[in-house]
């Protein structure tokens, strides 16, 4: 089966996002913010879109001297937080923090989100990305990923896998990794990322594809066992454990990254006070040496660059459900 694949470098030449932008011109009211600000994350707490989200609005808030108060939604793979901003007054005062997920792959389940992301949310920037590893529980008898497709092939009903959700992007992620061995595993979805490592821990599932961040400690306690990265190059953390196309696979080129959103029809001016502040945050010294340290890359796209990938992206994983048959209904 020939699935098309992520090609990173056609995403950034196609959206010319060699240079940080800052976006469109400004002018900072004295008007806004006045008043608590809510960012709705749609997963639950401790994951990488909780964790980022969190950082962001702590030091936003300080700089501003106004709250911003995180509010975990999650549902439906993220869909039940984002339809709550998409209902929520364009006032600028709900914001969504979210991945690709529920913004660039949810349009293409079956039965289809009760929103159309690009229709019904503004982005203000691409706020961050994770790398991605496979991690197995360090009980299985393999080392490298030709060891465990081979250990599969032989017991077939032995072997499962888990996601942080039904469609969630390492759902997607994982089946075209199966599709491009030639091996099948049953899928156990969770509820979100946490939930989907303890049950790697316990045994329950095998096979994992997870942000660094939310499985480096267990590596380094010997508990799980990372077999490769989805990353192009190999991680600077795990400088010994192997790209997908050194491991036999051809590289995937996903990004794994989270942006601020918006309602539609919220003010152009806050859209780009937004826009201007989350880029000004990227280039804080501060910032970007709390997301190395949590294993992510502080990354910023301005929001013209950020709606031409998310396009991109979208017709993408739209080819790669219906080429791999993706079931994303439960």
């Amino acid at each position: 089966m020939s699935l098309p694949t992520f090609n990173r470098r056609t995403l950034l030449m196609a959206t010319g996002m060699g240079a940080l932008t800052t976006g469109p011109l400004w002018a900072q009211s004295s008007k806004y913010p006045t008043r608590n600000i809510r960012m709705i994350v749609p997963f639950p707490a401790t994951g990488g879109p909780d964790t980022v989200g969190r950082l962001v609005a702590l030091m936003l808030s300080q700089k501003w001297g106004q709250s911003i108060t995180v509010e975990n939604m999650p549902g439906a793979s993220g869909q039940i937080g984002t339809n709550y901003v998409v209902k929520a007054p364009a006032d600028g005062y709900t914001l969504l923090f979210a991945p690709p997920t529920p913004i660039t792959i949810a349009p293409h389940f079956d039965p289809k989100p009760a929103y159309d992301p690009a229709k019904d949310l503004l982005p203000a920037s691409l706020m961050g990305r994770n790398p991605a590893v496979i991690v197995v529980n360090a009980k299985v008898p393999a080392t490298n990923l030709s060891d465990f497709f081979a250990l599969v092939k032989k017991n077939p009903d032995k072997y499962f896998y888990g996601s942080p959700g039904l469609g969630h992007a390492f759902h997607l992620i994982s089946e075209i990794i199966f599709a491009k061995a030639g091996v099948t595993l049953t899928h156990v979805p969770y509820q979100g990322s946490a939930p989907a490592v303890m049950g790697l821990l316990g045994g329950d599932v095998q096979f994992l594809v997870q942000s660094v961040e939310s499985v480096k400690e267990h590596i380094k306690a010997g508990k799980l066992r990372a077999l490769a990265t989805l990353e192009s190059n190999r991680l600077e953390a795990y400088p010994e454990l192997p790209t997908l196309s050194e491991s036999g696979l051809s590289n995937l080129d996903i990004m794994n990254w989270y942006g601020a959103f918006f309602a539609a029809k919220t003010p152009p001016e806050v859209i780009g006070f937004w826009e201007h502040e989350l880029a000004l945050l990227a280039k804080d010294g501060a910032y970007q040496k709390r997301m190395r340290e949590m294993s992510f890359d502080p990354v910023v796209y301005g929001a013209q660059e950020f709606t031409k990938m998310m396009a991109l992206e979208s017709g993408q994983w739209a080819g790669v459900i219906k080429s791999a048959k993706i079931v994303t209904q439960k």
